[in-house]
């Protein structure tokens, strides 16, 4: 019995494990006829910003619940960006990057002619589905 509640115990600890300070989520889109990119950052603390590459600062768009933004980095682990292909940009590019400031950046990044592995657009899409 002592096995069995230590075992709960030590699950419920290592769930509630925050995110590392350093890591985010950056979802971007760009290109096209007027060439700018739409990038959205998640940072750890739960800040979603918005950065448009024809204007010098970001923005503050909302600021996520713990578990929400919890669940975001649990997501983009799973979907190991570091095992798949960096794809090619096409007239209109997205990407997904998952990264902590120097220790690592995982990025995929595809056009409209060649798209990511499902799990990889269905992220981007759940991702883009918070800006409504």
């Amino acid at each position: 019995m002592k096995k069995y509640i230590t075992f709960l115990l030590a699950t419920f600890i290592f769930s509630c494990k925050s995110v590392p300070e350093n890591q985010q989520i950056t979802v971007a889109s760009g290109g096209g006829i007027t060439g700018v990119w739409h990038e959205y950052t998640l940072k750890a603390d739960g800040q979603l910003l918005h950065k448009a590459s024809n204007v010098d600062s970001s923005e503050v768009v909302k600021t996520l619940s713990k578990s929400k933004t919890k669940d975001f980095f649990k997501q983009i682990e799973a979907l190991k960006l570091n095992e798949k292909e960096a794809g090619e940009p096409g007239n209109m590019s997205y990407t997904v990057q998952f990264s902590e400031r120097k220790k690592f950046a995982h990025k995929v990044q595809w056009g409209d002619t060649k798209m990511p592995a499902d799990s990889v657009k269905t992220f981007y899409d759940s991702f883009m589905a918070l800006m409504k």
